[in-house]
């Protein structure tokens, strides 16, 4: 096994990476950063086109729209994969609907430039592409590694995801400025090539210790249109996971709905003042949207992985459902919109982050199968059908049954208890699905060095050879930390690069004696090995 490259040693600053991950790595962070991006270069004109043609009414029922043609889409998207499953490379069904997708774009900046209405229409698609080709593309990127590797680099991915949202959406605004809705639609599907292009060798990158070990079923599908809906039934893991993501958007609703009328409370007294409410409104939502979006990415980028470190994928999908019980009991206590602020940046920054990085991560260890199909359909009908109970949900109590706010509150502490308990089960039967494909033991020590003599006032490196210490887990990556005996540290005269293993030794001039050093070799679940030898230092011979 080589060194680590450059690229390699930035990367594992953020997370754990294995020597020869870091071209897969970079080249999916790229990916998921543009697709991100794409999307908030796109989300920025979505409301004027669809105002522009006068269609201000219709917005509240293009996710019912969205998730009846999703539903249509479903039977589709299945036939599709069944006829690439067996296929040796796994980027077919990702960079095809990419590429319809691109092609749509091209539509669309073609209709809007002749003059043609394209508001509704525009709206609808871009709630089907913000669900569908992410979805799709961590279902590449789960196909493409192996638990332990999977566990490791999402949260990267995630992190540059999260960054090309936060860029996308400083940017939009001055972009469609300055070439209008037409140039951000032509510059949204230029960039939306690059990761068309770098999806088709992706997988050629990953070391063979990193990848996937599911396989694919054969045979045939005895009721095509209706298996993609029977993968999720079949599986309880994945009705769980479906359970869990329509319980997910119910308590987000609700929980925006409570921020709305916080807020629109704080705008009259604000307008009994001032006379100007709107501008408060927009002021506020403004800056809520940018905490949460940055204070999210945050998260991503310098907690994620280290929570997965310390309580796996598993113990962190119980974060969110947690923080939702404190945080929702802390309005009811205190009902002020300081405390409704800060409870949904924190609800919904965690959820970007953390929850839905765990989300995609819950899918590593499932059949080929369940990864695309059933998870297409769990990030896109269950998601949108969510949001259509949720939606439905806020106007029946809110309007017929007319429940006021601390009915709200009280319903999304129930309803976040519930999300616990699923999400207890879904942590179950994954750890048991992760137990099937991993024993988890510890690192072992293979050859250890011999005892070395350095020349007092010269330089001196040693290696450790990359075979030192094995993992009998594929896909996991060790960590390396070197201590003199008795100590937790290393005197200033020994450097040590944790990540080529190297020890370079310099003793003062005229030093002399001798040093016992250990070295301790630790997996991405804390398990480790160690060893020990010794410097002798002295004047040269």
């Amino acid at each position: 096994m080589h060194g680590y490259t450059q690229t390699e040693r930035f990367l594992s600053l953020f997370t754990a990476l294995r020597s020869g991950e870091g071209d897969s790595a970079l080249r999916l962070c790229l990916q998921s950063f543009v697709i991100m991006f794409a999307y908030y270069l796109l989300k920025v004109i979505r409301e004027p086109l669809i105002l522009a043609d006068g269609s201000a009414e219709l917005r509240a029922y293009t996710t019912a729209a969205q998730a009846m043609l999703l539903m249509l889409i479903v039977p589709l998207f299945t036939r599709a994969y069944l006829k690439v499953r067996l296929l040796q490379e796994k980027h077919h069904l990702f960079r095809h609907t990419l590429l319809f997708f691109i092609a749509n774009l091209s539509i669309f900046a073609i209709a809007h430039a002749a003059g043609l209405a394209i508001g509704v229409a525009f709206y609808i698609w871009l709630g089907i592409f913000a669900v569908m080709i992410p979805a799709l593309f961590w279902a590449f990127a789960a196909d493409l590694y192996n638990l332990k590797s999977g566990q490791r680099i999402f949260p990267l991915i995630a992190a540059a995801a999260a960054f090309g949202a936060l860029l996308g959406s400083g940017v939009a605004g001055e972009l469609d400025v300055r070439v209008g809705h037409h140039g951000v639609i032509i510059a949204a599907a230029v960039a939306l090539l690059l990761p068309w292009m770098l999806s088709r060798r992706t997988e050629q990158f990953i070391p063979t210790g990193s990848r996937s070990l599911t396989l694919e079923r054969g045979g045939q599908v005895q009721h095509p249109l209706l298996e993609g809906f029977l993968v999720v039934w079949r599986s309880r893991y994945l009705t769980l996971i479906a359970i869990f993501v329509i319980l997910l958007n119910l308590i987000n609703t609700n929980g925006e709905y409570i921020l709305a009328e916080f807020v629109t409370d704080e705008a009259a007294r604000h307008n009994a003042v001032t006379g100007d409410a709107d501008a408060y409104i927009t002021g506020f939502y403004s800056q809520y949207l940018f905490i949460t979006t940055l204070l999210g990415f945050l998260i991503q980028l310098f907690l994620v992985s280290r929570i997965y470190e310390r309580v796996g994928i598993a113990g962190a999908l119980h974060i969110l459902p947690i923080l939702m019980i404190i945080s929702y009991s802390a309005i009811a206590l205190l009902p002020l919109l300081v405390v409704v602020r800060l409870a949904l940046i924190a609800e919904n920054s965690l959820n970007y982050s953390l929850q839905t990085t765990t989300r995609h991560a819950l899918f590593l260890p499932v059949e080929r199968e369940e990864k695309y199909v059933g998870k297409h359909i769990i990030d896109t009908f269950f998601f949108r059908l969510g949001d259509v109970l949720s939606g439905g949900f806020v106007y029946l109590a809110s309007t017929l049954v007319g429940l006021g706010i601390v009915g709200f509150v009280s319903i999304n502490i129930v309803l976040a208890g519930l999300l616990l308990v699923v999400s207890r089960a879904i942590g179950q039967r994954h750890s048991s699905t992760a137990a099937e494909q991993l024993n988890n033991m510890a690192p072992e020590v293979a050859c250890a060095p011999a005892d070395l003599y350095v020349t007092a006032g010269a330089s001196q490196q040693m290696a450790l050879p990359s075979d030192t210490f094995v993992d009998p887990d594929v896909g996991d990556a060790l960590k390396y930390q070197a201590f003199a005996t008795h100590s937790d540290r290393l005197p200033a005269w020994i450097k040590f690069d944790t990540l080529n293993r190297t020890f370079t030794f310099a003793p003062p001039p005229r030093a002399a004696g001798s040093l016992r050093i250990r070295v301790v070799a630790r997996d991405y679940d804390g398990l480790e090995a160690e060893l020990s030898f010794t410097v002798n230092y002295g004047a040269g011979a």
